[in-house]
């Protein structure tokens, strides 16, 4: 009963995190628009006031038959899935690590890190509004529950410094930006959590599986020239970053057992 709440309350949050996702990058660009107003959601073709029949997380979409019911405009898929990804992530956590203190903090990075990794994904944005909240709550964490304190706060400063430099040598060389300054947060917020030791693995993981998934793109699609373009480098850093925090607790495997 316990986890079938938390399955719902997941699917509550990560309705929100669309309206996050989906909100934030137009508020950060101007738009008058922010997560807060309008109060009200809305279909983001025709503007219409949603209802609470149109707003059930996954059932509405199914319901619809995935459209809008004011202008049958397409509805993304990426609502359900961002839903169901929340619940998911919800219940796992909470069924490894229970109702406990440390359970909020698991489940405060996950929320963080979906949203930032949609955000970088279609917009090639990290925002501050995200990355600097998730970077202080790993501080915090680590106070009582994660890795010594030192660890973290060197982990958060050595994040930062290192894909600053390779930014600034990478435009001294070539004499153009090789990535955002987004990144370096991100790496930082990640190095808060995860301690200094596994930013290597960090970079390590993530830079491999970035030009992997870059080449194989440019294959699958036939364009070499997509090798060229900017990439998000954003969700790698994320994907790895959720590998090695919850593989230092066992995680995966317990959850498998």
């Amino acid at each position: 009963m316990t986890l079938f709440l938390v399955f719902i309350i997941g699917l509550s949050i990560g309705s929100f995190l669309n309206v996050v996702i989906y909100r934030l990058p137009l508020m950060l660009n101007g738009d008058n628009i922010s997560i807060a107003s309008p109060s009200r959601s809305f279909c983001v073709n025709c503007k219409h006031k949603l209802t609470i029949i149109d707003l059930i997380p996954v059932f509405s979409f199914f319901l619809l038959r995935r459209c809008c019911r004011y202008c049958k405009h397409p509805i993304s898929i990426q609502y359900p899935i961002i839903e169901l990804t929340s619940a998911l992530i919800s219940v796992l956590i909470v069924y490894k690590f229970g109702i406990e203190q440390q359970t909020i903090y698991y489940l405060l990075f996950m929320y963080a890190v979906i949203p930032l990794f949609m955000i970088d994904l279609k917009h090639q944005l990290l925002p501050d509004l995200i990355t600097l909240p998730l970077l202080w709550v790993g501080l915090i964490f680590n106070i009582t529950y994660g890795i010594n304190l030192k660890d973290a706060v060197i982990g958060a400063v050595f994040g930062y410094l290192i894909l600053w430099s390779i930014y600034w040598i990478f435009k001294f060389v070539r004499g153009i930006e090789g990535m955002g300054y987004g990144d370096f947060k991100l790496t930082a917020a990640l190095g808060a959590w995860l301690g200094w030791q596994y930013i290597p693995d960090l970079l390590a993981i993530a830079s491999i599986s970035s030009i992997v998934t870059i080449v194989l793109l440019a294959i699958i699609k036939k364009k070499a020239d997509h090798i060229k373009k900017p990439h998000s480098f954003g969700p790698f850093l994320i994907i790895s970053g959720v590998i090695l925090l919850f593989s230092q607790k066992n995680f995966i495997n317990n959850i498998l057992i």
